[in-house]
C-alpha cells in the first residue's frame, strides 16, 4: 500500500520581500502569498485529503487553512516541521548577518555539510526531524493521501533526503518557491518522486 504525500512551501511573507530570514519567527503572509495559496487551492480542490499537516509556524498554518478550504478535516500542526532554526540571524538581513558573523555565515553557504554553530540549527538535525516526521505520518496514513506544508530549507533537505544527495551539495539546487508543489508516493519498500517543485499554478 502506498501513501501520496503532497509536499508544498507556505506562501510569500512579508519578510520574504525585505530578504529577511525567518526561521522559527515569523512574518504575515502578503497579498501575493495569499493568492500563491489560493492558487495552489484551487489546483488541488479536486483531491481527497485524508489529513492536512502543517508547521506550527503561522505562515504554514496559514497557507493550510487555505488549501484545506472547506474538507472536513483539521489541520493537524507539529514542530517539527518548522523551517531550520537560524538563532541569532532571525530577523536579519542576509548583510547584516554576513557583516556581523563572516566566518559563520561563509561556512553555512559553502560548507554546509561541516557547519556548526551556537545559535543556528544544523543541517542534519532538520532533516532527521522531516524524515522522522514524514515516516510518521506515513505510518499513521497507510493507502491514504496527505497533504504537509512546510518550508524552504527544511523541505530542501527532506527531497534531498530521498533524493540521496548529500548535504555537501545541498546548495546546487534551485531554491524551493512559495506553493510549489511535490507529490511524494512512499511505500514500505519504495520512495518515489512523481514530481517536484511544479508552480503551474501560478498561471491560473
Amino acid at each position: 500500500m502506498s501513501t501520496l504525500v503532497y509536499l508544498t512551501r507556505h506562501g510569500e511573507t512579508v519578510w520574504n520581500t525585505k530578504k529577511l530570514m525567518q526561521g522559527w519567527k515569523d512574518s504575515s503572509l502578503t497579498d501575493k502569498g495569499i493568492k500563491q495559496a489560493k492558487q495552489l487551492a484551487q489546483r488541488l480542490s479536486e483531491v481527497p485529503f485524508d489529513a492536512i499537516y502543517s508547521s506550527t509556524s503561522d505562515r504554514a498554518v496559514k497557507t493550510a487553512e487555505i488549501i484545506k478550504g472547506k474538507r472536513p478535516v483539521q489541520v493537524i500542526q507539529t514542530d517539527t516541521l518548522r523551517e531550520l532554526s537560524f538563532g541569532n540571524w532571525e530577523g536579519k538581513t542576509f548583510d547584516e548577518n554576513e557583516r556581523e558573523s563572516p566566518k559563520e555565515w561563509s561556512a553555512f553557504w559553502e560548507t554546509p555539510h561541516i557547519f556548526s554553530s551556537n545559535t543556528v540549527e544544523c543541517f542534519s538535525k532538520v532533516q532527521e526531524r522531516m524524515v522522522k516526521t514524514i515516516n510518521y505520518i506515513v505510518k499513521q496514513h497507510p493507502n491514504e493521501t496527505v497533504c504537509v506544508v512546510s518550508h524552504s530549507i527544511a523541505l530542501k533537505l527532506l527531497l534531498d533526503f530521498f533524493e540521496n544527495n548529500t548535504l555537501e551539495n545541498l546548495w546546487s539546487s534551485l531554491p524551493i518557491p512559495p506553493t510549489s508543489l511535490t507529490l511524494l508516493k512512499i511505500d514500505s519498500v519504495t520512495n518515489e518522486i512523481i514530481f517536484k517543485c511544479d508552480t503551474t499554478h501560478y498561471n491560473a
